[in-house]
């Protein structure tokens, strides 16, 4: 079991009495006055580890992509960058990076749909110092055109260069994501649109930070070594941020995905990256969360080799590289290999990620995936199946949060949904279950009748054509494949896929806009 954290609401007004008013002799009087008008109070979630010689700070605040105003998408994404990857008010971004250097520490920023996280970890014999910067740069952006210019036209090549030439699975896996929230607030990258980064203003990101970095909107973790009083000091120290207002921004309902709904981004590549998907109404707090995680890492857990998905499409057919399903947001999964914390979402949705898949052989691929949903949705798993998932499980769910800023970051997101730690609940959740709960789990939320599907691919109006006859797709091997392959081939070539509707994108259209794909 993992150390259990503080959690608690610090008042920052009542932490500066407590941890700088006492000691400059300030009157009771003065202390009290504080206390009251302390309100709202920071979120604090503390991990002691006395034996750590390595400290870890987070800040969690609740703004996101969300929080970007029609036509300037990419804003909370650049304000973020001009707090942590920028100059303060008192020095240049090169020497706060020179002041950074001998600690071998940094300040990192990342911005998801719905929360900013600023974080960094150091040794404790240099923590007074980082955390002077860290709270520098938090409190006294310097807002410098040149560091404004510089972010800006980072997210800009993120966006062009990145995703729209260079990586394939990540423009694939940002599209569906569109695809499926269109029209919503999460229906666009958080790096924004080219044209929503172009009209972005200085004056717009100083405002932004002024409206959205404050103590209303912040989850304040540390972890680690960390000397008596630091949490106070800290607190203390940031409440220079503005009160600001509790609360979040209240989201609709996703898109309701009727049919099957097809987003061929027309792109010259040598292979094809399939992905499809719907949302889901359940996050990490809900008690079917359990079961459907069982039958998800059945199906296909990211870059592991016991799914159906890999097994079947890789293992025994030899289609491609990777073939793995998700019940939630999954950051930066070509380079990650666990669930990354500080991406918390209050509306989830289902995905199968094929890739990359030979162009003669993706219509059989796409057939063999939607195949096994409903397979696992049909028919269930055995008994001796979920034992060996569960416990596979509830045993490569520990190795998530190995690193001090990681089990802080899923003690920060637990928080976030408002229940116990994850890491320990999924052992809970999983030594409770049943056969019969994560087969009713599947049967209830996985599905093949309604999804977006993207694929990113050459020559699109050809796909598109096969597509829409619906003719099978046989499969040839190039060396020998067992009999019982091949025999589960002839239902697998003539699965129906009946698109609803083919929408075809040229690639330099693709996030040019805040408008999502298939909005």
């Amino acid at each position: 079991m993992s150390r259990r954290p503080h959690v608690t609401r610090i008042a920052a007004a009542a932490a500066a009495a407590l941890a700088a008013g006492a000691l400059a002799g300030a009157p009771a009087a003065a202390q009290e006055a504080a206390v009251e008008t302390a309100k709202p109070a920071i979120e604090l979630v503390t991990l002691p580890s006395p034996e750590s010689p390595l400290v870890a700070v987070r800040l969690m605040l609740d703004v996101g992509s969300i929080h970007d105003p029609a036509g300037k998408e990419g804003l909370a994404a650049l304000t973020g960058l001009m707090v942590a990857q920028a100059g303060t008010s008192e020095r240049s971004y090169s020497e706060l990076v020179e002041a950074l250097y001998p600690m071998a520490a940094s300040i990192g920023v990342s911005t998801d749909r719905e929360v900013t996280v600023i974080s960094g970890q150091v040794h404790r014999d240099t923590l007074a110092e980082y955390t002077a910067l860290l709270t520098e740069a938090v409190l006294s952006p310097g807002f410098a055109a040149a560091d404004f210019e510089r972010n800006k036209e980072q997210l800009a090549a993120f966006l062009t260069s990145t995703l729209r030439s260079a990586n394939d699975e990540l423009l694939g896996l940002e599209a569906l994501q569109d695809t499926i929230f269109a029209g919503h607030p999460y229906g666009h990258p958080p790096a924004g649109s080219v044209q929503g980064l172009a009209a972005i203003t200085l004056d717009d990101v100083k405002r932004f930070y002024a409206e959205h970095y404050t103590r209303g909107n912040l989850m304040l973790g540390v972890a680690g070594g960390y000397p008596e009083g630091y949490v106070e000091r800290l607190v203390a120290r940031l409440g220079g941020l503005p009160a600001g207002s509790e609360g979040r921004m209240p989201l609709p309902d996703p898109p309701k995905v009727e049919g099957r709904r097809f987003t061929l981004i027309d792109k010259e590549a040598g292979a094809v990256g399939i992905h499809f998907g719907y949302p889901l109404p359940l996050d990490r707090a809900d008690d079917d969360w359990y079961p459907l995680l069982v039958a998800n890492s059945y199906l296909g857990e990211h870059r592991t080799f016991h799914g159906r998905l890999m097994q079947q499409l890789r293992g025994l057919r030899g289609l491609n590289y990777g073939d793995y399903s998700y019940i939630e947001y999954w950051e930066a999964p070509p380079f990650t290999s666990a669930p990354s914390p500080g991406v918390p979402r209050r509306q989830q949705y289902f995905s199968v990620w094929i890739r990359p898949v030979r162009p003669e052989t993706a219509h059989f691929a796409l057939r063999n995936a939607l195949y096994e949903v409903e397979r696992l949705e049909a028919n269930g798993m055995t008994e001796t199946d979920f034992e060996l998932t569960r416990d596979f499980l509830v045993n490569y769910s520990k190795l998530w949060a190995q690193s001090l800023s990681d089990r802080l970051g899923f003690h920060m997101d637990s928080r976030f949904y408002g229940m116990p730690y994850y890491i320990d609940e999924i052992e809970r959740r999983l030594g409770e279950l049943t056969v019969e709960e994560v087969n009713a789990a599947a049967k209830k939320y996985l599905g093949t009748d309604a999804y977006q599907a993207v694929l990113v691919t050459d020559d699109a109006a050809a796909v598109a054509a096969y597509l829409e006859a619906g003719e099978p797709s046989p499969i040839t091997y190039n060396a020998e494949v067992p009999a019982e392959v091949t025999e589960g081939d002839k239902a697998i070539q003539k699965l129906p896929v009946n698109p609803t509707a083919i929408e075809i994108v040229p690639v330099g259209e693709v996030f040019e806009t805040g408008k999502a794909l298939g909005g």
